[in-house]
């Protein structure tokens, strides 16, 4: 081999072993690359696992909580409803007493309510007509022992039942709606301790 060919086959020689090199660098470089980027990805998929429990942990808990608040709510509906009807139909058994009893309960609103005035009291058509004597004669009594005078209005008033007593100007509701309105707080309390055995 000629001298020239040696310098050729050195050359050609050294450029092999530095490309060599240079390959092996860059596949250093790459496998290092390549794993950084591999632990970055692992890092951002545990935070976004890590992440998406703590959305779906919320989302559950909230899922849970919004659940029991629906529950809670139409548990309390269903209660009022029952209460709203119970007290309806307190009312409408008033309203349907016998005459006798009726009255007596009228009897005991009015002497809590006359004054010592000259007044009025108005009924509706059916006590009117079904009024007994009995209580007229009581209610002038009772009036006159406070120092007044009642008179009963003889044109029916259109009310439930109970009674409206005037004076003057002045006028006392003692309607069983207004009774019963007036006194929705105890009313509700009493029927949910009935019902339910709870109370305020």
């Amino acid at each position: 081999m000629s001298g020239l060919d040696n310098i050729v086959q050195e050359i050609h020689s050294q450029a092999q072993k530095e490309a060599n090199r240079i390959l092996n660098e860059a596949e250093e470089y790459c496998n290092e690359y390549m794993d950084g980027i591999k632990a970055d990805v692992a890092v951002q998929v545990e935070q976004i696992n890590k992440k998406s429990l703590a959305d779906r942990k919320l989302y559950e808990e909230k899922t849970k909580s919004g659940g029991e608040f629906r529950k809670r709510k139409t548990i309390l509906m269903a209660k009022q409803s029952c209460i709203n009807e119970v007290i309806e139909k307190a009312e409408m058994t008033f309203l349907e007493l016998e005459s006798e009893e009726y009255f007596k309960l009228m009897l005991e609103l009015f002497k809590a309510n006359v004054t010592c005035e000259k007044g009025k009291i108005l009924f509706n058509e059916k006590d009117l007509s079904r009024m007994p004597q009995w209580f007229k004669d009581e209610i002038n009594q009772a009036a006159k022992e406070k120092g007044g005078e009642i008179k009963i209005n003889e044109m029916p008033e259109n009310i439930d039942g109970g009674f409206i007593l005037t004076y003057g100007d002045i006028e006392e509701n003692c309607t069983v709606k207004s009774l019963f309105m007036a006194n929705s707080d105890k009313l509700k309390d009493v029927a949910n301790k009935v019902l339910f055995g709870t109370g305020n």
